[in-house]
């Protein structure tokens, strides 16, 4: 879904949720949980929209209602010695929507 079709459905209060999701390389892309499935944001070029950080994310989303926010990094077992494979070890964290600043 393209960030104005995330806006329209978050309007319409068909979204529960945002997830910033941490992935290889430092970057961060979004999720939006619609009936319990998660669905990845695209960008104007029908891309995965990748963003540097939660403040980029932010500025993404400010045609956005605001929705439960979550940082979400996941589990990284196979890069870490000691954790087994089937340890759930993915960190899901509630974040500020809006920026105070």
């Amino acid at each position: 879904m393209k960030l104005d079709e995330l806006s329209k459905q978050a309007k319409a209060e068909q979204i529960t949720e945002l997830n910033l999701v941490s992935v290889e390389g430092g970057s961060y892309v979004l999720h939006a949980v619609i009936d319990g499935r998660s669905h990845p944001v695209h960008d104007a070029h029908d891309q995965t929209l990748h963003v540097a950080s939660v403040d980029e994310a932010r500025k993404c989303l400010v045609d956005v209602p605001e929705l439960p926010f979550f940082l979400v990094q996941p589990a990284v077992y196979d890069e870490m010695v000691g954790h087994a494979p089937d340890q759930n070890t993915t960190s899901r964290e509630p974040i500020k929507f809006r920026s105070s600043l």
